[in-house]
């Protein structure tokens, strides 16, 4: 019976999306639909549940009990889905979690393909403030079309939503209001420089503590942490200062944060990233932060460090592996020492060469967010079928590249590059400035080329699907490879 109603949908002009189709309840059905680029939620129930702005209805019963209905998928009616069978993000379970994020809310079905594979908590709404503005999104938007994507594979599993890099209250609010589970905290407006500061006005802003910095700063100066080797590491006064000096005022920012969290959320994951900015995080600034918040009664799912390196957009990490193991290590058995807490590695797209590194010292105690992952998949997907329309693209995004780097840390420059495309060289793509390029450029290319971009990725959906799985899944198998 209900293969003769998909096979109805499919007369109408619908493509069914055969694994979406779930039983919510007592004769009640649910599935994925898409019409002229647009996906919709069919329902098949009796009266029980009821959304709004039917797209399309079955006049008369399909059986003797259910109804069939296309809903569009507003927020209204995700609420409503999700009030009565939980259908929406969860706070992580799991040791080990990955986060993705979509900037064009196309694939999340395909970057499930890749992460059910895998024994990782997947957080598959994953934007900051800063995407949405280039995309012209909201933590709504994103979040219903991550939805989507887990309805459309048939995912029963738990997922989560990351509203990245909040800086303010008026994007924390947003994120609360549209049901976000996972809060990442960016700092780094909140520092101070003290490099910019000379050694008395150093001194007037350490006597400035408060009295819980002063403590901290007591009970740790000259402690000997039983830390990388049988000798420990000792913590340096000297060092405490200075993140005490660096960081009180946005521990204060934190302490605000998460009274909001508590006061309209029952449960909720917050991370703190203070990997922002030119400066390293000593293991004296990670003790200061974690132990500044425990005292406060402040939990917090992870911490992101700054580690030494460079850590650009779309390409390998840059660095020295030895030291980055050795500073992995420091920041790894402190917060084992201090306790409840994961290590959070950010920019973590293509970062091939640290995974197994990560992965084996914090013993899969982790979160590693990618971004833009999935979009470059987008553009090589372009570059394989349509080579003029890449090379439109990539004038775009030459043109505007001084305006997309303002965005991002890149070393990339204009005289990296040619006029022209090299239309016919499957490894032109691959070049890391290639990848930097159209990584940074999404805004703009977003802005004049949106339409022609999304068409172009849903006439082939199922190749830009097997695109981003295995992409997504190349970062997984080296981060959960067997020996």
């Amino acid at each position: 019976m209900i293969g003769n109603v998909l096979s109805t949908l499919e007369e109408n002009g619908f493509k069914v999306y055969p694994d979406s189709l779930r039983k919510l309840g007592e004769n009640i059905y649910i599935f994925v639909v898409k019409r002229q680029n647009e996906k919709m939620v069919g329902i098949l129930s009796s009266s029980d549940v009821k959304l709004n702005g039917a797209y399309f209805s079955e006049d008369k019963n399909v059986s003797d009990k259910l109804r069939l209905n296309i809903y569009p998928f507003t927020f209204e009616n995700y609420v409503t889905l999700n009030g009565k069978f939980h259908i929406g993000p969860t706070v992580c379970r799991g040791n080990s979690s990955f986060g993705t994020g979509d900037r064009l809310g196309l694939v999340t079905a395909a970057q499930l393909t890749a992460l059910k594979k895998y024994d990782v908590f997947p957080i598959l709404a994953q934007q900051s403030p800063r995407e949405l503005i280039k995309t012209n999104r909201d933590f709504k938007d994103v979040l219903l079309k991550v939805v989507l994507g887990v309805l459309e594979t048939g995912y029963i599993g738990h997922f989560g939503a990351d509203a990245d890099h909040i800086k303010d209250e008026y994007y924390l609010l947003e994120g609360i209001n549209a049901g976000y589970t996972m809060y990442t905290l960016d700092l780094s407006e909140q520092l101070i420089d003290i490099s910019s500061l000379n050694s008395s006005e150093m001194r007037n802003k350490a006597q400035e503590l408060s009295q819980v910095s002063k403590d901290i700063i007591k009970d740790f100066s000259g402690k000997k942490l039983d830390i990388i080797s049988d000798s420990g590491y000792v913590v340096s006064e000297e060092e405490l200062y200075k993140s005490a000096v660096a960081y009180e005022n946005a521990m204060k920012f934190v302490d605000k944060v998460n009274n909001i969290l508590k006061e309209k959320l029952s449960d909720f994951d917050m991370e703190i990233s203070i990997d922002e900015g030119g400066k390293v995080t000593t293991l004296e600034d990670h003790l200061y932060v974690a132990e500044y918040l425990h005292r406060n009664g402040i939990d917090f799912f992870s911490i992101a460090p700054k580690f030494p390196g460079e850590f650009e957009k779309a390409v390998d990490y840059i660095g020295d592996l030895d030291e980055f193991l050795l500073e992995l290590k420091k920041h790894y058995q402190l917060s084992r020492m201090i306790g409840g807490y994961k290590i959070s590695l950010h920019s973590g797209s293509d970062k091939f060469s640290i995974y197994r590194i990560f992965s084996d010292i914090t013993e899969k105690n982790f979160h590693i967010k990618t971004s833009g992952t999935s979009w470059l998949q987008a553009i090589n997907l372009i570059y394989n079928y349509d080579k003029e329309f890449y090379r439109e693209l990539y004038k775009i995004a030459l043109e505007n590249l001084e305006k997309s780097k303002k965005s991002y840390k890149v070393l990339i420059k204009r005289e990296d590059f040619n006029e022209e495309p090299e239309l016919n060289n499957p490894k032109f793509i691959l070049k890391p400035e290639i990848k930097q390029l159209f990584h940074i450029s999404f805004g703009v290319l977003l802005d004049l080329k949106r339409k022609e971009i999304v068409d172009f990725l849903n006439k082939y959906e199922e190749e830009h699907y097997k695109m981003v799985s295995k992409n997504i899944d190349n970062h997984l198998k080296e981060i959960f490879y067997k020996n």
